[in-house]
């Protein structure tokens, strides 16, 4: 993913003129949904991974056009084997998955960007760093250079 600088991490995005308006004017160089993404195809510069409420035609558009992420863009990757990792599940319970806990006290990722929820937050687990980075919906997103994150909330 030559040429990435910037990204706008996001999760469960409406299907909403005004949420589509604000996402395509983000001054970003790419749009990464980590699941419950409600229309992609309207999103311009997006990519992203698989939640649990994509239906089945999402998923044939997002694969058919290459913009299911299966390797990683700028530093994040979809396996834990990496320093810097995004998933759609959290690791804790009663909403996380105990299989993503388990990949973070194994592997022990530097930082962990997860979707799922929608409340935004920022805890640790261990020395790995978990990042909520909330509902669109709500106005929660994340901006991530590579380095640094910022947690965001726009009124759309």
């Amino acid at each position: 993913m030559n040429g990435i600088r910037k990204i706008a991490l996001v999760t469960q995005v409406p299907c909403r003129e005004d949420v589509i308006d604000f996402l395509n004017k983000l001054e970003v160089d790419l749009i990464v949904g980590l699941g419950d993404v409600e229309c992609p195809q309207y999103i311009k510069k997006y990519k992203g991974i698989l939640g649990e409420m994509e239906d089945i035609t999402t998923q044939k558009y997002l694969r058919k056009n290459g913009l299911l992420i299966q390797e990683g863009v700028l530093d994040l990757f979809i396996s834990f084997s990496y320093r810097k990792v995004i998933t759609h599940f959290p690791p804790r319970n009663p909403r996380g998955s105990q299989k993503v806990l388990a990949e973070i006290l194994s592997n022990i990722p530097e930082i962990v960007f997860h979707g799922h929820l929608i409340e935004q937050k920022v805890y640790d687990i261990g020395k790995t760093k978990v990042v909520s980075v909330g509902s669109l919906e709500k106005g929660y997103y994340v901006v991530y250079d590579g380095r640094e994150y910022e947690l965001k909330r726009s009124s759309h």
